[in-house]
């Protein structure tokens, strides 16, 4: 055996050796740790590209949906505005079309009511001359009556 001062004992060379064993079990979780540590960024930065990606795209698809929003609108402005001078035009034309029917009717209505009124004048003058007639019949003396007396 050594001496005690300069010598390294048995147990000296166990706790060195226990102590170089528990340096390397530590190394080893440290590593195994930072490993672990760098895969869990790595995944945080990974999701988080991917939702900004999908973040990205959404903004996008606004915009783009935006910007159209506009064109869309005119469209439907238009095909309204369309529709209801369409329907505008069809008013006009069968308000035209009535109006001619109800002047067409007030028409011939005015040529019933003329010819009615000339039959009556015809029927007023006829009465007149049978009413003319009467009178002078009742007026005059009956000549059969006036010689049978005689």
């Amino acid at each position: 055996m050594m001496s005690p001062k300069g010598a390294i004992t048995q147990s000296g060379v166990a706790e060195i050796r226990d102590l170089k064993q528990t340096l390397f079990a530590l190394r080893d979780e440290l590593e195994r740790a930072q490993r672990n540590i760098d895969e869990s960024v790595r995944r945080s930065v990974s999701g988080a590209n991917a939702e900004i990606t999908q973040l990205k795209a959404t903004v996008v698809a606004l915009r783009d949906e935006l910007e159209a929003w506009p064109l869309r609108r005119d469209d439907a402005v238009r095909l309204a505005q369309a529709a209801l001078l369409d329907e505008i035009k069809q008013l006009k034309e069968t308000v035209a079309a009535l109006r001619e029917s109800l002047e067409l009717a007030q028409i011939t209505q005015q040529s019933a009511i003329a010819a009615a009124r000339a039959q009556d004048m015809g029927e007023i003058a006829q009465l007149k001359a049978t009413i003319i007639a009467l009178r002078q019949q009742l007026q005059a003396p009956p000549t059969g009556q006036l010689k049978s007396k005689l």
